[in-house]
């Protein structure tokens, strides 16, 4: 099994599944002056030399700007050469009116059938594009049948997908437009960002030229050259009991009376059998979808080549085969292939009669390699003050923010399925097994001066160094090699750079108030305490408000407990009813908070700050007072 491996792996050494832009990072003019740390600076640069998306002025992309819903009208018109010259007489949407630089561009793709509004008559100018919106959008634009799709997502925040987007986001993540990030989530609802919706557009370019450039048409043209198609009385005659032909008389005489009489009997019976047309190119990858068009509704039967079946029963006789519904006919559907071993397949159609089709050209399934970057280029490593050790987990519950899973961001995949990636503590490199086999090496390295990698007994310390501010972005590089005990040399088999965002800036608190023995504390970040870290609180009382030696009383741990809210950017402390039952409440009263060790996503810790909290019940909206 190891040889086996290591062939595969040397001969698809060029072929790793890393989606990397045609023209490198190194030799991509940049007519922008943001956009050198962007993870989409070429899918930029791309779209830039295309005519498709301009900058903001004085020299500026802002690729981390939200864009919004009438200029991504117009990256979208732009990017499918939509008509803009002949627009309609009156606006389609009221917040579109005839006037407004982007009405062309809206209206071209109402008429395309792409923009559909917001169901009030509007179309939502002004407000930002979702992640969502854009799915949808850019699969209409592919022209893919989208339909029940939805029901394969896996994001852990599925539910919160609207229904009308679930499909098309499931289509535009089985096309690679899309990925979901490190934490499971798709982020459906989020705003998309100027790099992002680039960085997408490149990615539709790539996945419409592949479908575009091999899709023959769905069938023949019916007039090809000459009108009088003299060739068709071969063609199979229909039976006695067939449609009568209304123009009356015989049309046994000649037998070319089919098909030119006005219409008077279809050029296709409905006794004709579907037809199927493939529409990948072959060999694909396990685990790669395989795209068709198929005539007719029905049903699609995946069957390895060199069986000859001749109707659905003896398709559904074979030892194995992937059957799948067909929704939608002449548009393009993929049917998943992680199922399948590797060999020689062909596709069949059957209709809801049973009539089945010819079999498809073949397909080969071959393995290979694939190095994934998690969410590649709309993802990034976070890396606070105090850096974070980057090792392997297994079963051991969630790493702390300072303990990062490399599986979180790195999957070495083949033949469909995730390998074990594990830490080296000699070589300090991970190892790469499938089951007990080990078949590769992963080595971790940064040409960027503001990070350093410093190997530790189970994981590599990545640091900021004193160089490495908020506004400087870095890379981590990630390279597969070939491992065999023979080989003295490693191939490398891919490559996957992890842009890096660096994070200084610790919690603090935006607002603290009081109400029935609760203090509720709002913070500005979301926060990560992690275990043998709590925030440290001190709490005093001053029933004057002013905090003078006299009158102050002080409460000790004891006396209150601290909880965290399920959104983690907000905190209350309940003080117990003894503690309430001695303090001498008054209209004047204040309570003061001496707050530290918040902690954020990064690692990040707050140092002391105090806040003054009132207590007036005749104050509707008690406000915090930060010192």
């Amino acid at each position: 099994m190891r040889n086996t491996l290591m062939k595969v792996l040397s001969s698809a050494a060029l072929l790793s599944a890393i989606a990397v832009p045609a023209v490198s990072a190194e030799t991509a003019t940049t007519p922008f002056s943001d956009i050198a740390g962007s993870y989409a600076k070429d899918a930029i640069n791309e779209l830039v030399e295309k005519g498709i998306v301009n900058g903001k002025g004085d020299g500026k992309f802002d690729p981390t700007g939200k864009i919004e819903r009438q200029d991504f009208a117009i990256i979208l018109a732009k990017a499918l050469g939509l008509d803009v010259s002949s627009t309609p007489t009156s606006p389609t949407f009221s917040d579109v009116p005839s006037d407004s630089y982007a009405y062309a561009s809206v209206e071209a793709a109402v008429k395309a059938g792409l923009i559909k509004g917001q169901g009030n008559g509007t179309f939502g100018t002004g407000s930002n594009l979702s992640r969502q919106d854009m799915a949808v959008l850019f699969v209409r634009a592919l022209g893919v049948d989208a339909q029940g799709k939805g029901s394969i997502l896996k994001f852990s925040d599925a539910s919160s997908i609207s229904d009308y987007a679930k499909d098309a986001v499931a289509v535009a993540v089985g096309f690679g437009l899309f990925n979901g990030g490190t934490d499971g989530k798709f982020d459906p609802k989020g705003g998309a960002a100027r790099e992002e919706v680039a960085l997408v557009a490149s990615r539709f370019f790539d996945a419409k030229e592949i479908i575009d450039s091999q899709t023959p048409p769905s069938q023949p043209d019916p007039a090809p050259t000459t009108p009088p198609e003299p060739a068709k009385p071969a063609t199979p005659t229909p039976p006695a009991t067939s449609v009568p032909s209304s123009s009356g008389g015989s049309s046994n005489s000649g037998g070319g009376s089919n098909g030119n009489n006005g219409g008077s009997t279809p050029s296709q019976p409905e006794t004709s059998a579907p037809a199927v047309t493939l529409v990948s190119s072959s060999p694909l990858n396990i685990g790669d979808p395989i795209l068709f068009r198929s005539s007719k509704e029905g049903d699609v039967y995946v069957v390895p080549y060199d069986t000859n079946p001749t109707s659905k029963a003896d398709l559904e006789a074979l030892s194995y085969y992937i059957k799948e519904s067909v929704l939608s006919a002449n548009q393009s559907i993929q049917i998943g292939t992680y199922q399948l071993p590797v060999g020689e397949y062909k596709l069949y159609v059957v209709d809801s009669d049973g009539r089945m089709s010819a079999p498809s050209s073949k397909v080969v399934l071959q393995d290979n390699p694939k190095i994934a970057l998690t969410n590649e280029g709309e993802s990034f490593f976070h890396l606070g003050k105090e850096g974070a050790v980057l090792k392997n987990f297994f079963n051991t519950g969630t790493p702390s923010r300072t303990n990062r899973n490399i599986n979180d961001w790195i999957q070495v995949k083949w033949h469909g399925k995730s390998l074990d990636i594990i830490y080296n503590s000699t070589q300090h490199n991970f190892k790469v097994f499938e089951d007990d086999n080990r078949v590769g090496t992963l080595e971790v390295s940064s040409e960027s001066s503001v990070i350093s990698i410093e190997p530790t007994e189970d994981g590599l310390h990545i640091r900021p160094t004193e160089e490495a501010n908020e506004t400087i972005k870095a890379d981590l590089q990630f390279t597969l090699k070939s491992y065999s005990r023979e080989e003295e040399t490693q191939q490398e088999l891919g490559h996957v750079d992890l842009p890096i965002h660096f994070d200084f800036t610790a919690p603090t608190v935006t607002e603290a108030t009081y109400q029935d023995g609760e203090l509720t504390v709002k913070v500005d970040q979301e926060l990560y305490q992690v275990e043998g870290s709590p925030i440290s609180i001190r709490i005093s009382y001053s029933p004057s408000g002013q905090f003078g030696m006299n009158d102050v009383f002080f409460l000790q741990d004891e006396e209150f407990g601290v909880s965290l809210s399920e959104d983690h950017r907000l905190f209350t402390i309940k003080i117990t009813e003894s503690a309430l039952n001695v303090l001498p409440f008054s209209e004047t009263g204040k309570f003061r908070l001496i707050i530290s060790g918040l902690r954020d996503e990064t690692g990040n810790q707050s140092e002391e700050e105090t806040y003054d909290v009132n207590i007036s019940n005749l104050d509707p909206d008690p406000i915090s007072e930060g010192e």
